[in-house]
C-alpha cells in the first residue's frame, strides 16, 4: 500500500540540508526494467531531488548538522 503523500507546506525547509541515510536502501525498477539502485548508510545526500525521491520511496534518514569543509 502507497503511503499518503504530505501536503504542500509540511516538511518545508528540510529537504534543503543535507540528509545521512540511516540505513542502506535500495530497489531495482520493476516497470521498465531501468536498473538497480543503491544507497548506502551513512551516505550524505546533498541534491533536494534526491532527497525528494528517496523519502517517497521510505528511506530513513537524519539531517546533517554540519559539513566538514576541505
Amino acid at each position: 500500500m502507497a503511503r499518503p503523500r504530505k501536503t504542500q507546506g509540511e516538511g518545508v525547509g528540510e529537504s534543503a540540508a543535507p540528509m545521512r541515510l540511516m540505513r542502506d536502501h535500495g530497489y531495482i525498477e520493476t516497470r521498465f526494467n531501468r536498473g538497480r539502485y543503491h544507497w548506502s548508510a551513512g551516505e550524505v545526500i546533498t541534491s533536494p531531488a534526491e532527497i525528494a525521491h528517496l523519502r517517497e520511496r521510505g528511506a530513513e534518514m537524519e539531517p546533517v548538522e554540519c559539513l566538514e569543509q576541505p
